[in-house]
């Protein structure tokens, strides 16, 4: 059995300024230095916490992370429904949706990119039930893989 890892920087103080700063959208590339550690550290704490093998800090990290980011999105929901109650919604959602801690399910791009893997799921799911030839269905799916980006086709197939 090896040994536990030893945090000497991973502790109380730091877990809950780590949920403060979460709270508030902080991305972890600025947490970082305003807890006093390296960004690869804070990344490997999360990494290790979501791992096999997690120390009770790392544990305590990734939850304070996410309940701060929880937090934080109910805040700016929130804010959104008060200033849309006042006439002026626009300054509360410019801040979810830019806020590097939330832009990635709030956004239009967000939007953009759910809106876009449904219609290709709809696409494939409608591919597979046209009764086409396996070398017609390959081809089509790899023309849509072509203008998507989207792996639909093992490249061995």
């Amino acid at each position: 059995m090896k040994p536990r890892r030893r945090h000497y920087k991973l502790n109380a103080e730091v877990i809950e300024k780590v949920r403060v700063l979460a709270e508030y959208g902080a991305a972890l590339e600025h947490i970082a230095p305003a807890v006093g550690v390296s960004y690869d550290a804070l990344c490997m704490w999360v990494r290790n916490a979501k791992g096999n093998d997690p120390t009770e800090e790392e544990i305590q990290l990734l939850q304070a992370l996410n309940e701060g980011r929880a937090k934080g999105a109910h805040r700016f929901i929130n804010l959104i429904t008060q200033s849309a109650e006042n006439g002026d919604p626009k300054s509360a959602q410019w801040m979810l949706t830019h806020s590097p801690a939330y832009r990635r399910q709030y956004s239009d791009n967000a939007a953009v990119t759910r809106a876009r893997c449904e219609g290709v799921e709809a696409a494939v799911n409608a591919i597979s039930e046209a009764n086409l030839t396996p070398e017609q269905e390959r081809d089509i799916l790899l023309r849509i893989q072509a203008k998507t980006g989207q792996d639909l086709v093992d490249a061995e197939d």
